[in-house]
């Protein structure tokens, strides 16, 4: 092999491993995250188990659903409105 064939195997080797050990870090971090918040357990504390839909086809089992549906959206707008304002004002630059 040339030494040109070499570096470029050597580049590809590196830029494999540091996206590797970038994931790692990146789940790592997630898993980090979601355990501060509590299992199954949306940032607002609503459970995210308990409002599943169900597999009924009724009129009663459809609005249910729906009211379900309903709620989780409306969690997740809250959840979304508690990032929003955790974020710095589009003003400010990072420091």
């Amino acid at each position: 092999m040339s030494k040109k064939t070499k570096i470029i195997i050597w580049i590809v080797v590196a830029v494999v491993v540091i996206g590797i050990i970038w994931l790692a870090v990146t789940n790592s971090r997630n898993t980090s995250q979601s355990n501060m918040n509590g299992a199954g357990t949306t940032a607002n504390g609503n459970s995210a188990e308990n409002t599943i839909v169900s597999a009924g086809t009724s009129d009663s089992d459809l609005n249910q659903d729906m009211n379900n549906i309903n709620a989780q959206i409306d969690g997740l707008a809250s959840d979304t409105a508690s990032v929003d304002g955790s974020m710095p004002s589009s003003g400010t630059t990072g420091q």
